[in-house]
């Protein structure tokens, strides 16, 4: 009742044309509203426009989502065309979606963009037609046209108008039922992934042993890590794994791995024969690009003896009571790119008697905590504090501080403890010393420590790109690291004598529109003579680090401070 009262009113205060408009919104909307078919609700308002105007034949193409084709959606006329394809470049529909400009052709005999395709295929003869673009919010969807006035009149000024209504109303309901999908599709999927989260907890053990732990906290519902354990005639077989990419197809990539672990190591096989095995399942049934990263170990509780490889994953850490530790480097390629043999395989051999393993996520490693990475350094150091706890509360407690302090978190965590009863600890409690920004006028951007080995400098990479990256000095962040990279792998090869442990510490601030970084390390004092750029022209081994790195900084110096030798580099923003 009130909707005919609107309407009746409409009617009596607006110009007929006015009302015809009108109309054809109304008849839209409500066709929309009565039905989710898009077409259905496309064809009525054709229906409709092609009655008042006294038109042939009328047709709506849209643009395919490859872009290059336009399909025949809606047709009412002589001969039915729905579902006819044709390129979005050639033809009057072509070129009214592509200008998003309506065209008026009388003649379509005079007409260059005419070319006659439709009607070879149909029989039907185009005279004339009106092709108005269905367009808005700068997205193309397509083109409608009339074709032929029944009376044999030419198109007129109201026909034209009353047409780029149609348009514009075609544009609105097609916007609307895209969204409507989408939202649809989104609540579809929201259902899908808390199933598979569901399906995915099952996998994950749920053996209470207190010689083995491990947490997975996905980043979203499901997660691309894996890890898993079991017990098989007092052996323990464990994996930690991360497959590549994100989302439900990382997840099903994992479910595999998972059932390929759990079935290929019934039989106890040594760990090379069980990485390779799995390695051909995944070449064999590779998806979509993806591969696998994983550590795959053995490890025996009454004796402590434990042997893993590492497959392009992430280094497992061995943390002995003493806080000291040491890094298991990947040795082999991941998992599921090229087919490899057990002889291939290098198998890492240590007793956990007083110590533990751990394997990790890079979202654990990567984890933002007040602006710089965690890194693999203070992730030991986290672990090292709790060696006095038993390894379920241990591998708990440091998963919950990384996710309480992390300003952003990239990715899933996930961590796998296993070895040794909880330790007296050494020389008291390590200090983690997890660095807080500067107050001050000089703005400190990082601080970064790390050990005086070769593996570790990829991370320091890292966190330095990723911090320069959001800063005024990204566009000098491939200088900034290349000469870091440098001057960091001369200290470590040559400034610390073989088998000696060492720190080395990286800082970075701006001041005055600079970048200055201050690197300092705890090697015996260099003969700072020796440090020089080498001639390109001499030949004598050294000196090309050297004069790497001061032809990318605008400054370089190297000096001792306080019984440290230091290095500072100048970078102009």
């Amino acid at each position: 009742m009130a909707e005919g009262a609107l309407r009746l009113a409409l009617s009596a205060n607006l110009m007929p044309e006015a009302n015809k408009q009108l109309d054809i919104v109304y008849r839209m909307m409500s066709a929309f509203a009565s039905s989710s078919d898009i077409g259905q609700t496309l064809y009525e308002g054709l229906d409709y426009i092609r009655e008042e105007i006294g038109a042939e034949a009328a047709s709506f193409f849209m643009l395919q989502e490859s872009g290059d084709v336009l399909r025949c959606e809606a047709c009412i006329g002589p001969a039915d065309i729905t579902g006819l394809e044709v390129p979005a470049n050639q033809g009057i529909v072509g070129a009214v979606t592509q200008s998003d400009e309506m065209r008026y052709v009388r003649d379509t005999a005079e007409d260059s963009d005419f070319t006659g395709a439709v009607d070879a295929k149909t029989g039907f003869v185009t005279k004339s037609m009106i092709c108005v673009p269905v367009s808005g919010n700068g997205k193309r969807f397509g083109a409608l046209q009339l074709i032929n006035r029944l009376d044999g009149a030419l198109f007129s000024d109201d026909d034209a108008a009353l047409v780029s209504v149609y348009g514009k109303s075609a544009s609105l309901a097609i916007a609307n039922s895209q969204m409507t999908k989408r939202m649809v599709e989104a609540d579809t999927i929201q259902r899908d992934l808390k199933m598979a989260s569901r399906v995915q907890e099952s996998l994950f053990p749920n053996a209470d042993f207190k010689f083995i732990h491990g947490v997975n906290i996905p980043k979203k519902g499901v997660s691309g890590d894996l890890y898993d354990y079991v017990l098989r005639d007092g052996q323990i077989y464990f994996c930690m794994a991360d497959v590549s990419g994100k989302g439900t197809d990382a997840a099903l990539v994992m479910a595999k791995t998972h059932s390929l672990f759990r079935s290929l190591s019934r039989n106890m096989p040594a760990v090379n024969e069980l990485a390779a095995r799995i390695n051909s399942e995944l070449v064999e049934t590779a998806f979509n690009g993806m591969f696998v990263t994983a550590i795959i170990g053995q490890y025996e509780p009454e004796s402590g003896r434990m042997q893993c490889c590492n497959a392009g994953h992430e280094p497992g850490l061995l943390v002995d009571a003493s806080g000291s530790f040491s890094y298991i480097e990947a040795s082999l390629q991941p998992l599921g790119i090229l087919e490899f043999a057990p002889h291939d395989i290098d198998v890492e051999h240590h007793n956990l008697k007083t110590s533990r393993f751990f394997c990790y996520s890079d979202g654990i490693t990567e984890a933002q905590l007040n602006g710089t990475m965690l890194g693999a350094t203070k992730l030991a150091a986290i672990l090292a504090e709790q060696m006095s706890f038993s390894i379920t509360d241990q591998v708990n407690h440091t998963v919950e501080v990384v996710r309480q302090k992390a300003d952003n978190l990239t990715d899933d965590l996930t961590l796998l403890g296993l070895g040794c009863e909880p330790v007296e600890l050494v020389g008291g409690n390590p200090q983690i010393d997890i660095v807080e920004p500067a107050q001050g006028q000089e703005d400190l951007i990082f601080n970064i420590s790390v050990t005086n080995e070769v593996p570790e400098l990829r991370r320091l990479r890292r966190e330095i790109e990723n911090t320069l990256a959001k800063t005024q000095a990204r566009n000098i962040a491939m200088n900034v690291c290349l000469a870091v990279d440098e001057a960091t792998q001369n200290i470590i090869r040559h400034a610390f004598p073989e088998n000696m442990s060492g720190r080395i510490e990286i800082g970075g601030y701006f001041a005055a529109q600079k970048l200055h970084i201050s690197i300092t390390d705890t090697a015996p004092l260099i003969d700072l003579s020796q440090v020089r750029p080498r001639d390109l022209n001499e030949i004598r081994d050294g000196g090309l680090g050297t004069h790497l790195i001061m032809e990318v900084s605008d400054e370089a110096r190297w000096w001792h401070d306080n019984g440290r030798n230091r290095l500072d580099l100048v970078f102009a923003c």
